[in-house]
């Protein structure tokens, strides 16, 4: 899983100062394994990659700078609680030319299976808080989290929902700053909700899988998105458009 989590400003080592110096798509990945980064997690696009001399950071890498590059530029440029404890913490990010992501964060671990705030935690970002989730959401909850099954269907959660803003007040604040500025919905996946250096609940990689561009300036967007255009209609002239699985 993605894990990138709080820690002090004045600790923010770069991708360089780890000895990481090939970035590449192509390959990145087998010099992060040749120099001791194994592997320790892995998503649609990308690895999570951890070092014994360097313990309390990962480096994450996507061949396809995807939705994590756009919450990684989000938090970047800062909206109400991205320096907060329920913000992941990126030391360096890196977008290659060919459009490989590295990130530099430090480590987070995984919350226990049955901790009692975990499912009220990925309704937040799923719904907006005191919406009813849909049943696709819910079912999902079925199957990830059966011990918690009563409470998701109880209007409070069965009272976990006070518990939760008690101890952690911020948190909803946190999920609905961040769905004001995401160019997309959020995502309640698994793997999206990790723990941090304190115990507090962390946002972790909200967004979906395609990327926006956000690391990019509006004018590099713009340019992107004609590209693309471009390279749709030259692909559609030379009958080479898409074809429905």
């Amino acid at each position: 899983m993605f894990g990138f989590g709080t820690q002090k400003k004045a600790f923010s080592p770069s991708l360089a100062a780890l000895g990481i110096v090939e970035r590449s798509a192509a390959e990145a990945y087998a010099a992060l394994i040749a120099t001791g980064w194994s592997e320790i997690g892995f998503g649609y696009h990308g690895t999570v990659h951890a070092h014994p001399d360097h313990p309390d950071v990962v480096v994450r890498f996507a061949r396809k700078a995807d939705g994590f590059g756009d919450y990684a530029a989000l938090l970047r440029k800062g909206f109400a609680g991205s320096d907060g404890p329920h913000a992941p913490r990126i030391h360096d990010m890196h977008v290659s030319r060919c459009g490989a992501l590295m990130t530099v964060g430090s480590r987070l671990s995984d919350p226990a299976r049955d901790a009692w705030w975990l499912a009220y935690a990925h309704a937040v970002i799923a719904d907006h808080p005191g919406v009813a989730l849909d049943e696709g959401v819910r079912d999902r909850f079925r199957v990830e989290w059966p011990a918690h099954e009563p409470r998701i269907e109880h209007s409070s959660f069965d009272g976990i929902r006070e518990a939760f803003r008690a101890a952690w007040p911020g948190y909803e604040a946190y999920v609905a700053a961040l769905r004001a500025v995401s160019p997309q919905g959020l995502d309640p996946n698994i793997g999206n909700v990790l723990v941090g250096i304190d115990g507090s609940p962390v946002v972790n990689d909200p967004l979906c899988d395609d990327g926006y561009g956000l690391w990019r300036s509006p004018i590099l967007r713009r340019l992107s998105r004609y590209a693309d255009s471009v390279r749709r209609s030259a692909g559609e002239m030379f009958g080479r458009s898409p074809v429905p699985a």
